[in-house]
């Protein structure tokens, strides 16, 4: 950290980096090297089969080239190993032996040349078979090595690092042609016209995003993992965080929901007994994750060929071809559908399983035992799924007497196309006709449930009395204004540290915020964070981030509740976005563009201890600055939080835990991803809980719709916790 410049350019990646990939480079090459080496000595006549004396001049070349990688590689090692992630001052000589290594990479090429000369030149029935391959393996050994190389520094290229702070619409159109390459390589979006020229849309809405989170701090990918890992490291413990959460309700500081004006239907009980509508609708995928082999034979297999399985053992009459669309022939994801969920067919209304940019699967279907009339959502399941998330910025719409309201842009066109289709088939008119008493109620897990949110809020002038409930929906997804009118109607279920109800622009600028703090204070090299942090997720399954981190250091410890940090106001956002007509947002980015870059340098030129604190608070004054340009988007509804009271206590070695899976998986011996017991405990939360984004070990598995439905499934056994 920053990143290396060479040839004026700036890469991806620091002079600290080198550590490990220079390393292994360097026991490949000297595991190379030793045996051609003993080889030429021992046999030197055999290299006298040729009538040309160029394979003595390759063997020599090549020797000495090997030998002088080796070398030059240990000192990269050597000088990457030294100083800290922010004081690069030991390292400054790495610069000089990279060119020369870059410099013998060329020259190798052209030894590898020499060889391939040499290998058509010679009669092949005269030399021995050992020195023939021998050869061909050095000129292979150095192809793969070379194109491995270039590969890598296509990976780190920085295409903006050349253009200046204040060029904000050029780095944009870098970034927007770069991901327009990446995706179509991913999946073969083609966004040449017609519908696709959504993702052009999306691809510049994305570019600008990542444009405006990259901004500034000169950080490398590997420098936001360590920090991501020191931050793992001063993440308190969850029944710490519980307490101390209950104490700024007590202090006033989080404003504690009022439990009398919630809606008696609003209870653990009933998101216990929708969630299977939820998570259905991720169909066959999520089938094959829970059953592992068996689900996948017994849904990829011929049907006629498991007519005794347990996915084809569901009865019910065969449902219409008109009812669901976009299946596959063997109707694949209707039949793990109708197992999840334990449907009937005649209990279908439509399903369409169709996955295309701002359009996930949904179904529509009657639940009898409830009296509900049910339209369920999918969550995030394809890279078109993601395209949706990161189309992050905001869209503006009214209802009733709120005007010009944000919300997330992608999640409200991918609610926009469902709730089209909705009325043009006249979906929920259909399901009236038979049951006209019956409840209406949106539901939907991760993006789907954001996409039920919104898809609520437009059926709210149709439907007055409709519900939803959002599992684990995204945390920037309507304003706040919309989050309070929508407590009437919208019960959003979240589980311990999933990151997705606490993922925003905001958090995410507070996060980089919080990185640049912990790396200034980090007083050991990157090779070390990464070897302890390795040895720790091997050998201690569950890990203890609870003791004080010796890494860092003593002004790392204080309270979260600092004055200088606690001090700094967000402000209402939306309405200085709305009110803010003297300037435009555009002037203002550069402006800050500018400022947060300088301070940014600042922060990692100055190792004065006095001037750590004042710094730090300029850098989160900046990334406040600019995430203000955008309005803070918000969980919506009344927030049900389930957390852990208590767990199992397990210190196994990794290795053997995924030992175990690998054996549970061969055998077919029941699903490898079944959650470990646990006792949980459910309470309302406020939404100033999730703010930030925690780092925990648990912040993607608490995500999972299993361990959703595995939490919820503990409050359905146990009566006494009916919220």
């Amino acid at each position: 950290m920053p990143g290396i410049e060479l040839f004026n350019r700036r890469w991806n990646i620091g002079s600290d980096d080198l550590f490990y990939p220079g390393l292994m480079e360097l026991v490949g090459r000297s595991c190379w090297f030793m045996p051609q080496l003993i080889y030429y000595l021992k046999f030197q006549q055999e290299f006298q089969c040729a009538e040309i004396d160029l394979l003595h001049l390759y063997y020599i070349g090549f020797l000495s080239l090997i030998l002088s990688i080796i070398l030059v590689q240990l000192i990269i090692v050597i000088i990457s190993s030294r100083g800290t992630i922010t004081n690069t001052k030991p390292r400054d000589k790495i610069k000089k032996y990279l060119y020369i290594r870059i410099f013998l990479v060329f020259a190798e090429i052209i030894w590898s040349c020499i060889g391939i000369v040499w290998l058509f030149k010679i009669n092949w029935m005269a030399c021995s078979k050992l020195i023939n391959f021998g050869v061909l393996g050095n000129i292979i050994f150095c192809w793969i090595a070379f194109i491995f190389i270039v590969v890598i520094l296509l990976v780190l290229f920085d295409p903006i690092s050349h253009l200046p702070e204040h060029d904000i619409t050029t780095k944009r159109d870098v970034l927007y042609a770069r991901l327009k390459k990446l995706f179509f390589f991913c999946c073969c979006l083609n966004s040449g016209n017609g519908r696709n020229k959504h993702y052009e849309n999306s691809y510049r809405q994305i570019s600008s995003i990542l444009e405006l989170m990259f901004r500034g701090g000169n950080l490398t990918p590997s420098d936001v993992l360590a920090g991501i890992v020191l931050l793992s490291k001063k993440e308190k413990d969850q029944f710490i965080r519980e307490a101390k959460i209950q104490k700024y309700y007590r202090l006033n500081r989080y404003t504690r929901p009022d439990e009398r004006i919630i809606p008696k239907w609003m209870n653990v009980n009933t998101a216990a007994f929708f969630i299977k509508y939820a998570v259905a609708t991720y169909s066959w995928p999520y089938y094959i994750y829970m059953n592992n082999l068996r689900g996948f034979r017994e849904l990829c297999c011929c049907p006629c060929c498991l007519s005794g399985s347990s996915v084809n053992a569901t009865e019910g009459d065969e449902v219409p071809s008109s009812f669901i669309n976009g299946d596959t022939k063997s109707r694949r994801n209707w039949r793990a559908f109708k197992y999840l969920s334990k449907v009937k067919d005649c209990d279908l209304i439509y399903a369409n399983f169709k996955n295309e940019l701002f359009f996930v699967p949904f179904c529509v279907l009657v639940d009898h035992f409830k009296k509900t009339i049910v339209i369920t959502i999918r969550g995030t399941l394809s890279l078109r799924d993601v395209i949706t998330d990161i189309t992050a910025e905001c869209e503006y719409f009214d209802i009733d007497d709120l005007k010009n309201q944000p919300c997330h842009v992608g999640i409200h066109n991918t609610a926009l196309n469902i709730f089209n289709e909705i009325n043009s088939l006249n979906l929920i008119q259909k399901a009236r006709e038979k049951n006209p008493d019956y409840d209406l109620l949106v539901t939907g897990h991760s993006l789907g449930a954001g996409t039920a949110v919104i898809l609520a809020l437009k059926l709210k002038t149709q439907y007055p009395n409709i519900k939803c409930i959002a599992y684990s929906p995204p945390g920037g997804l309507i304003s706040a204004a919309l989050a309070d009118y929508t407590k009437s109607f919208v019960m959003s279920v979240v589980l311990g540290d999933d990151i997705v109800p606490r993922l925003s622009l905001h958090s995410v600028h507070n996060l980089k915020a919080d990185i640049l703090k912990v790396l200034h204070a980090c007083n050991l090299p990157k090779y070390k964070i990464a070897w302890n942090y390795s040895i720790g997720i091997l050998w201690n399954f569950e890990g203890n981030y609870t003791k004080p981190d010796e890494s860092l250091s003593d002004d790392e410890t204080e309270s979260d509740t600092d004055p200088l940090i606690s001090s700094i106001s967000s402000g209402d956002s939306s309405k200085m976005l709305l009110e803010n007509n003297s300037r435009s947002v555009q002037s203002k980015l550069t402006e800050v563009a500018i400022k947060t870059a300088s301070t940014a340098k600042q922060l990692f030129t100055d190792h004065n201890q006095q001037n750590k604190k004042k710094v730090t608070l300029e850098v989160k004054q900046m990334m406040n600055t600019v995430y203000e340009t955008y309005p803070e988007l918000q969980l919506p509804g009344n927030i049900l939080y389930i957390y852990r009271v208590g767990a199992r206590s397990t210190k196994r070695s990794q290795v053997v835990y995924f030992c175990s899976k690998i054996v549970c998986c061969i055998c077919n011996s029941g699903s490898i991803n079944r959650v470990s017991d646990s006792h949980f405990d459910s309470r309302w939360a406020s939404r100033e809980e999730f703010r930030k984004i925690l780092i925990t070990n648990r912040i993607l598995i608490d995500h999972f719709p299993n361990a959703l439905e595995h939490s919820l499934k503990y409050f359905n056994g146990n009566q006494n916790f009916l919220v």
